[in-house]
């Protein structure tokens, strides 16, 4: 009996031993992939900038990363997507466009550090009037910090909804819009969605993707959850990109992230879910042409050909609708809904040659161009 329970009692230590073997490599190897990132995305240019801070927006601390090799080069604001998912673990993607523009990564109500800060109650109100609100302020907060009179908006999906709010409320802040993942109808943006997505997992010869997606049936769909079905397998049969490249791990990236913790890491996950079923309800509803068609900022949208989650149908149907003192339509032939974050090189070819001489040598009035 007692050799038993020695036995059994070693038998644990030794188990126990393993385990915090295997933790403390883990987190010291954590913390070696952490300084090896930062070493890489560090900015060293005389007139660099690297901040990352909470400010005051909207009544709560949200949190703002700043970053560009030089504090002259025009400010682009990434509106993330989710909703409730910060890019900020994607930093070193936009790390090449750091030469050209100073980079605004903002974590949003209710996304990664701004939720890890404030918690479910501390959000607030989480509406999309409320959030473009944010947006905007964050913009005059930019701009101030940075002495700029006006800043570049480039939105992905969820981002898109907030941006064309943000850019018809206050033309005054901003050089451009640049969309990508255009969210234009909701209500009919599933259902088109649903279409794609069917015909895709059917021609793959799918019949789990197939059972799935018919089980669940056509949008509109009740809660949250039903809709992720649909939205994981549109992640998971969404078109090779041309650039062969795939989508960063983005459990990786949280975990390697230079100054984040496992709580910034947590927080990154938990705020997706939050925010998404918080404002599901707005989400489904949403139609950009309640906005009106007449905006007085250039408009540029860079729309994956094959997206299966913002179909381009609908997409460049909206943009032909639009006057501006000028727009622009870039399809991306064969890339899907995250091209933003598989094609950053053709991005900032596009953004150098179409938005920033805008903002460097902007003329008196902007000329229409409606190609």
């Amino acid at each position: 009996m007692r050799l038993g329970f020695s036995f059994v009692w070693k038998g644990g230590l030794v188990i126990s031993g393993l385990v915090a073997l295997l933790l403390v490599g883990g987190l010291a190897f954590r913390a070696y992939c952490q300084h090896r990132k930062a070493r890489a995305l560090a900015i060293d240019t005389p007139g660099g900038i690297d901040e990352g801070m909470f400010a005051r927006i909207g009544g709560i601390e949200q949190w703002i990363q700043i970053r560009g090799e030089s504090r002259s080069n025009p400010a682009v604001i990434i509106l993330h997507g989710g909703p409730g998912f910060s890019y900020t673990p994607f930093t070193e993607i936009f790390r090449p466009w750091e030469k050209h523009f100073t980079v605004v990564q903002w974590d949003q109500r209710g996304a990664g550090r701004t939720y890890g800060r404030n918690g479910k109650a501390g959000s607030e109100e989480m509406s999309i009037g409320r959030m473009a609100q944010d947006g905007i302020e964050v913009a005059e907060f930019v701009r101030n910090r940075l002495g700029t009179e006006k800043v570049i908006l480039l939105a992905h999906s969820w981002g898109t909804i907030l941006g064309m709010e943000m850019v018809a409320r206050r033309p005054d802040l901003f050089h451009a819009y640049v969309g990508t993942g255009q969210i234009v109808d909701m209500p009919r943006n599933e259902d088109t969605s649903y279409n794609l997505l069917l015909e895709r997992v059917r021609m793959e010869g799918d019949e789990k993707a197939v059972k799935a997606l018919e089980g669940i049936g056509r949008p509109p769909y009740k809660d949250f959850n039903t809709w992720m079905v649909k939205g994981r397998l549109a992640v998971t049969h969404a078109p090779p990109s041309s650039s062969g490249r795939a989508l960063p791990n983005v459990f990786v990236a949280a975990l390697t992230t230079p100054g984040y913790s496992l709580k910034d890491a947590y927080s990154l996950f938990a705020a997706f879910g939050f925010s998404s079923e918080t404002l599901f309800g707005e989400l489904m509803a949403y139609d950009a042409r309640r906005l009106g068609t007449k905006f007085e900022v250039p408009i540029f949208i860079l729309q994956g050909d094959s997206d299966l989650q913002s179909p381009s149908v609908l997409a460049a149907e909206y943009f032909s609708s639009l006057e501006a003192p000028r727009k622009e339509l870039v399809m991306l032939k064969g890339e899907g809904h995250t091209a933003l974050l598989l094609l950053p090189d053709v991005f900032l070819t596009e953004l150098l040659s179409k938005v920033r001489p805008l903002a460097v040598n902007p003329p008196p009035e902007v000329s229409s161009s409606n190609r």
